[in-house]
């Protein structure tokens, strides 16, 4: 039941996040701001960092549910999700401050 809720978990969170990023390369084609090195193209790069987070909290919800899957064990899961947890953190953080 897990793993169905998991699967469930993974597509909801690529229908939301592939709508997103698709509009997204969409509207900066469209305005020719891809070519590297142009100020609109370090100005795309800003914006990236909103799929940085979808992707992590996405992969950080699907580790707790497979590792809970593959032990039985939710309390265990639990406990090895803190130090996930921790390095996602500082990964959003890193995210974050690049944005300024």
């Amino acid at each position: 039941m897990a793993l169905l809720f998991t699967a469930l978990l993974l597509l909801l969170a690529a229908l939301v996040g592939t709508g997103t990023v698709r509009k997204m390369i969409e509207v900066y084609e469209a305005k020719h701001e891809l070519k590297q090195g142009s100020a609109g193209f370090f100005r795309m790069i800003r914006g990236w960092s909103r799929i940085g987070f979808w992707l992590l909290i996405t992969w950080f919800l699907a580790s707790v549910m497979g590792d809970w899957h593959r032990t039985d064990d939710l309390g265990g899961a639990i406990d090895r999700a803190q130090l996930r947890l921790y390095v996602m953190m500082e990964i959003l953080a890193a995210l974050a401050e690049s944005d300024n």
